[in-house]
């Protein structure tokens, strides 16, 4: 069966995306100024200083931070309104007097937005910014990047923004299920390639059918999906803590890992080595290698164990989608 075939049987099987829960909506962007974007140790320094200000500081997620099924929001948006200056600051006031005061009241978040006052004019409130819709985010949504050379659709935390790069729908684990499943894939790939890129647009992939499912069978499609979202957390912190136990024992005070040890799963023992003599100037002391091998050597064998048990119930997950879309798996992988 062609792609083309398989998208009409898909087509007769369920009702488009934007249909069924309401047409999906880029990301928070674009911005006024990158500096509107901070990252924790910013965040901080901004909230010890003011703390009123910690609601205005968001968790967003960046095109960066989505994964499949699992996405991050290491950044924080910085969303002050308009009605926040004129509050904060004195109705009446222009821009040029609330920046100045700014700098009174609060330095660190000053100091961070200064470097973008010089491309705007001195009467231009520029750090200000309004978020349509923004209680749809007190639920949780699912977020994709709209360029992107993978299959990549997450479920964000309740309160977390859509950033810029991103679109993002309703989320229910079902709905994610039917979006990472392979079938869609397949369908999405006629709407949005473009050469090795995927140009997931809230129109293309609001076009793609949603199968009518049983409840019985929206339950289990549920259940599958919360159990990978769950494995691949899991898997997610087995990397993360990894990774800062080698900065934290080899790394000098605020280095980063880089490419190579931020995957040290594919690395063996040896080539671990070598990449932390090359990343930090020094190889792991004789007297703790016999120790450091058998941990990494764990490391590696749960991280398998860990892809291994995704890759099983995505495959689960992929036959059970087939057959809402009437559709034999088999199909799909020609």
């Amino acid at each position: 069966m062609s792609r083309i075939d398989l998208l009409a049987t898909m087509r007769a099987a369920g009702r488009p995306l934007a249909e069924v829960i309401g047409p999906p909506q880029r990301g928070i962007g674009p911005l006024p100024t990158a500096r509107l974007i901070a990252d924790k140790a910013t965040r901080d320094r901004i909230v010890i200083f003011d703390p009123s200000l910690a609601p205005r500081l968001r968790r967003v997620v960046r095109s960066v931070d989505v994964r499949p099924w699992h996405c991050e929001a290491q950044r924080y948006l910085i969303v002050l309104p308009s009605e926040w200056t004129a509050a904060t600051f004195g109705a009446g006031i222009d821009a040029a007097q609330a920046w100045e005061r700014m700098a009174e009241r609060c330095p660190p978040l000053q100091q961070h937005l200064a470097p973008a006052a010089a491309f705007y004019p001195p009467d231009e409130a520029w750090w200000e910014l309004y978020i349509r819709d923004e209680d749809i985010f007190a639920q949780p949504r699912i977020i994709w990047s709209v360029a992107s050379v993978a299959q990549r659709f997450a479920l964000t935390e309740p309160g977390w923004l859509a950033g810029p790069g991103t679109c993002h729908a309703p989320g229910s684990f079902f709905l994610l299920g039917i979006l990472m499943s392979r079938l869609a894939w397949l369908a999405l790939a006629v709407e949005c390639q473009a050469g090795n890129v995927y140009r997931l647009t809230p129109e293309r992939v609001g076009r793609l059918p949603i199968p009518d499912a049983p409840e019985t069978e929206r339950a289990a499609v549920e259940m599958l999906v919360q159990r990978i979202v769950t494995l691949t957390r899991e898997r997610v912190l087995l990397e993360r803590q990894f990774t800062q136990r080698l900065v934290k024992d080899f790394g000098p005070p605020g280095a980063t890992p880089g490419a190579k040890l931020e995957r040290w799963w594919d690395l063996e023992f040896d080539a671990l080595r070598s990449a932390i003599a090359e990343r930090f100037g020094g190889d792991i002391p004789a007297r703790f290698r016999e120790q450091w091998a058998a941990q990494h050597a764990d490391a590696v064998a749960r991280r398998v164990a860990l892809s291994e048990t995704i890759a099983l119930a995505e495959d689960t997950l992929n036959v059970r989608v087939a057959r809402l879309y009437g559709v034999e798996e088999e199909e799909t992988q020609r």
